[in-house]
């Protein structure tokens, strides 16, 4: 009895909470990309969890926590974070969301200027790996439910970096007039 008691407090205080598989010292705001193989974070490449440079490579983000580092922590980070979920188990969030970071590293010049240009194109490949590999991927509202198809704003990512989409994508005007991008 006293037990349960001490553990239904603990859980009052406490909380239902998503726990961090990592620690840290250092402010993950704080960090900029050096790129260790431009292939990481572009499905299907591991690299990532070898890159000294990642925080997360050998304890994985949890599902609430990868939001968190998401909205609060910078894109080196969040990239790091998707990255690392995206090789311990590849599906279309995780790589867009992994080259979603990589574009705000590159557009904030979060990398040696050396390699803004190799970061630009690991963000093209991103969004083209999430094309060719997970093409019926979606983004999840916070109840789970699908929101949007990825797809799309994929597409329209590799034509504003400078990119050519590739496999036969095209982009179309719906009857509703949204542009959906569509593989014929």
């Amino acid at each position: 009895m006293r037990t349960c008691l001490l553990f239904a407090a603990a859980l009052a205080l406490g909380g239902c909470y998503d726990r961090a598989s990592y620690e840290y010292g250092q402010s993950l705001k704080d960090l900029t990309l050096s790129v260790y193989d431009p292939t990481m974070g572009i499905h299907p490449s591991k690299l990532v969890l070898e890159d000294p440079n990642n925080p997360f490579a050998n304890s994985m983000p949890g599902e609430l926590t990868k939001w968190d580092i998401q909205t609060s922590a910078g894109p080196v980070a969040s990239f790091y974070a998707w990255a690392t979920i995206l090789a311990n188990g590849a599906y279309g969030e995780a790589q867009y969301y992994t080259a979603v970071n990589l574009v705000g590293v590159y557009q904030n010049g979060l990398a040696n200027q050396a390699d803004l240009p190799v970061v630009r194109e690991m963000a093209i490949g991103g969004y083209q790996a999430m094309l060719d590999n997970f093409p019926d991927a979606w983004a999840y509202d916070a109840s789970g439910q699908p929101a949007y198809d990825l797809a799309t704003p994929a597409f329209k990512a590799i034509v504003e970096l400078g990119g050519t989409v590739s496999g036969g994508w095209v982009l179309v005007r719906t009857s509703s007039g949204t542009d959906k991008a569509v593989r014929p």
